[in-house]
C-alpha cells in the first residue's frame, strides 16, 4: 500500500494535481474492471484492408506511427520517438496513433508526456480505441506498425500508400508458446516491409517468414553518455534488473551474482531497471529502481563491470555502458554479437551461472579486460543521426516497391 501511495504521489508531482489525478483514476479503472478477453483482443479480429491512398507527391514523406500505450522510461518507445525526431531533420512528417485505451486519458496529456519525458515532436497525436477512430485518420505515405499488437491496426488501416513494420525484437519470444505467441508471430506474415533493429532480426524474419527487411544499427546518446571520472569507492557490479521482462533473465543473473558475491564479499551490486524491493537479496547491494536518463551515466561510470543479459535482441545498454567506461559481460549468441563482428566490444559468457561468474570475476581481478581504444574508435563511428539517415533511405525504398 505504501508503495502504491508513493507511486501516486510521484505521478502528481510530475504531472500536476489535475492531470495527475486523471492519470491515477484512469489507471484504477483499467486495473479493476472485469477482464474481458473479447475486448482485450478485439484488434486481432479487425481484418485486413489493402492500401488505397495515393499521395499527391512523394517528396515530403508522411508517416503515421501506430504505437502501444507508453510508460515513462520505456526503452522501446524512446527509440521510436528518437527516430521520429531525427527523421524530421530529413523532412519526414510523423504523426502518432496510440492503440487501445491509454493511461494518459487524452491526447493533450499524452503529448505533454512525450514532450517532457522523451522528445519534443512536431507530431499530431491520436488515441485509437476502435475501427471508427482509425477511419477518422487522414492519409499517409506510410503506416508504420511498431509492435505485434499495433500490426493488427495497420493491417486494417487503408489510408496509406505502403505498410511497414518497425521491429525492435522478435516479440513471440516474449511469451510462452500459446495464444500471444501465435498472435505475435502471425504479424510477420502480413506482408509489411520490415525495418529492423540490427541484422539478427532481418536475417531471422527474411529466412523464417520470407519477410522483406532492411535494418539499421545501434548507437548511443553522445551528449549524455561520456566517460565520467570514477569516484574512489569499493568495487561495483551493475546489473540491469527487470524481473517482469523474462528475456532479461533476472533469475539467472541473480543466482550468478549471489555466487560472485560469495567469492567477493566486499563488492557491491548495483541494481537498476525495476523496483526489486520485494526480493530477498542476501548480499551487499543498492537498488536504484527506474532511473531518469540523466541519472544513468554517473551510475554506469562508478561500476567496474556490468552484467547485461538478453535472450532476444541486443539491448541498447551495452553501448551506453561502454561509452561510460564500464566493460560489459553479456550472454553469447548471434542475437547479442551481431553488432560486434570482431568480438572485441563485449565479454561473452555462456548462458549458465558458472560461466557468468567466471567472466565477471575475471574482470574484477584484472584477468579479463577490453581494448577501450578499439571501443572508442568503434563508438566514434556510430551516431543516431547516421542510423536515422539509414532509416530515411529505407522509407524511400519502401515507397518505390511495386
Amino acid at each position: 500500500m505504501i508503495k502504491k501511495i508513493s507511486k501516486g504521489l510521484r505521478i502528481i508531482k510530475h504531472n500536476g494535481i489535475m492531470d495527475g489525478s486523471k492519470i491515477i483514476l484512469n489507471k484504477l479503472l483499467l486495473r479493476y474492471n472485469k477482464l474481458n478477453l473479447f475486448e482485450m483482443y478485439e484488434y486481432v479480429c479487425f481484418g485486413s484492408n489493402k492500401s488505397s491512398f495515393m499521395p499527391d507527391n512523394f517528396e515530403n514523406i508522411t508517416v503515421i506511427w501506430f504505437l502501444p500505450d507508453f510508460g515513462i522510461g520505456s526503452g522501446g518507445h524512446l527509440n521510436i520517438f528518437r527516430m521520429i525526431y531525427n527523421l524530421s531533420k530529413f523532412g519526414v512528417k510523423s504523426d502518432i496513433a496510440i492503440c487501445g485505451k491509454s493511461q494518459w486519458v487524452n491526447v493533450d496529456i499524452a503529448k505533454k508526456m512525450i514532450d517532457k519525458h522523451f522528445f519534443k515532436l512536431n507530431s499530431e497525436v491520436a488515441i485509437i480505441e476502435n475501427k471508427d477512430d482509425m477511419d477518422k485518420l487522414k492519409g499517409y505515405h506510410i503506416a508504420m506498425a511498431t509492435s505485434w499488437q499495433t500490426a493488427y491496426y495497420v493491417n486494417y488501416f487503408s489510408k496509406c500508400y505502403k505498410k511497414a513494420y518497425f521491429i525492435q525484437d522478435f516479440e513471440p519470444f516474449f511469451y510462452p508458446v500459446g495464444s500471444d505467441y501465435v498472435f505475435a508471430e502471425n504479424t510477420y506474415k502480413f506482408g509489411f516491409y520490415g525495418i529492423t533493429a540490427g541484422h539478427w532480426l532481418s536475417d531471422k524474419l527474411s529466412k523464417e517468414y520470407n519477410m522483406r527487411c532492411e535494418n539499421f544499427s545501434f548507437s548511443y546518446d553522445k551528449e549524455l553518455y561520456t566517460n565520467i571520472k570514477r569516484e574512489k569507492d569499493n568495487k561495483k557490479v551493475f546489473f540491469y534488473a527487470r524481473p517482469p521482462t523474462s528475456r532479461r533473465a533476472f533469475e539467472l543473473g541473480l543466482l550468478a551474482l549471489k555466487k560472485l558475491c560469495d567469492l567477493n564479499p566486499d563488492i557491491e551490486v548495483v541494481f537498476a531497471g525495476w523496483d526489486i524491493s520485494d526480493y530477498d537479496i542476501p548480499f551487499k547491494h543498492s537498488s536504484l529502481g527506474i532511473l531518469e536518463l540523466k541519472e544513468l551515466p554517473k551510475v554506469y561510470a562508478q561500476c567496474d563491470v556490468a552484467l547485461i543479459l538478453s535472450l532476444t535482441n541486443l539491448s541498447l545498454l551495452p553501448l551506453e555502458l561502454l561509452a561510460s567506461g564500464c566493460p560489459v559481460v553479456c550472454n553469447e549468441g548471434s542475437n547479442n554479437s551481431w553488432i560486434d563482428k570482431d568480438k572485441k566490444l563485449f565479454i561473452y559468457a555462456k548462458i549458465d551461472v558458472d560461466s557468468i561468474v567466471e567472466k565477471l570475476n575475471g574482470v574484477l581481478h584484472g584477468e579479463i579486460s577490453l581494448d577501450f581504444d578499439y571501443i572508442k574508435e568503434f563508438l566514434n563511428k556510430t551516431s543516431w543521426e547516421k542510423e536515422s539517415k539509414v532509416v530515411y533511405k529505407i522509407l524511400e525504398n519502401i515507397l518505390k516497391v511495386k
